[in-house]
């Protein structure tokens, strides 16, 4: 598991990486990350730790910037106290559009658990897309003010909402995570606004089938909540808006 505390201390070396890399012309200057899903819920505090670390790029040349970082074995890129922070490349997938083109990184440290990327290019994989809204909202963390080349953004919470909520039914850990941000406190409205956003990104087929996960995991949180004796009169607004906006016009 990757604690909070294990991801700031290896962005911190992957920065140390790139900046060799970029004053020997290798990568940009600037390599922007979107943070999302339980690393980002880690970093937050808002839960102890993740299995993996989920990230978003705007494009494939931004990818290929941080492929150079991740997987470069060169013996002159020893940062920190002499150390070569290299990944090996696990899974590689892109769409012919190179919308959804994803990665996925592992590096093997036998001192600690393994730290795996999964890396997305605009889109999860051909799901929710990122948009300029949510660009907007994220945050740089304090933790990472300092890193000269990584700019590593924290998408809001509402955004990891939408991102978690329409994942399979299946998967009991966003289902666990969605309950922590009900708790910590969501604004229903922005996740409805950038619905309206996505239908302009996405296929019409694609944001059917997405809206429907997202109605059937918000009947799901709301059941939880019943039968823990509790209610929440946000989620059942949010509930009856899918209906009026969404669900019922499918």
């Amino acid at each position: 598991m990757i604690t909070r505390e294990r991801l700031i201390e290896e962005f911190t070396l992957l920065d140390e990486k790139a900046e060799l890399l970029a004053a020997q012309g290798v990568i940009p200057k600037r390599i922007t990350l979107y943070l999302i899903g339980g690393g980002n819920l880690a970093l937050r505090g808002i839960k102890e730790a993740t299995v993996d670390i989920d990230i978003i790029v705007e494009n494939v040349h931004i990818l290929k910037a941080l492929d150079e970082v991740l997987t470069n074995p060169s013996p002159k890129l020893r940062v920190g106290p002499g150390v070569m922070v290299i990944y090996i490349k696990e899974v590689e997938h892109e769409y012919k559009v190179k919308l959804g083109a994803f990665s996925v990184y592992k590096k093997l440290d036998p001192r600690m658990s393994d730290f795996t990327l999964d890396v997305f290019v605009k889109r999860v994989l051909r799901g929710i897309a990122l948009s300029e809204g949510m660009k907007t909202r994220s945050i740089i963390p304090n933790e990472f003010m300092d890193l000269k080349v990584l700019r590593i953004q924290m998408v809001s919470l509402e955004d990891i909402f939408l991102f978690k909520g329409v994942t399979s039914l299946s998967r009991t850990k966003d289902i666990d995570d969605l309950l922590r941000l009900l708790e910590h406190g969501i604004n229903f409205s922005i996740i409805l606004d950038e619905l309206n956003i996505q239908k302009v990104l996405i296929e019409p087929d694609k944001f059917e089938w997405l809206v429907g996960l997202l109605y059937e995991k918000s009947l799901m949180l709301r059941n939880i909540l019943a039968e823990r004796g509790l209610r929440s009169r946000d989620l059942d607004n949010f509930i009856k808006n899918l209906e009026i906006f969404f669900v019922g016009k499918r």
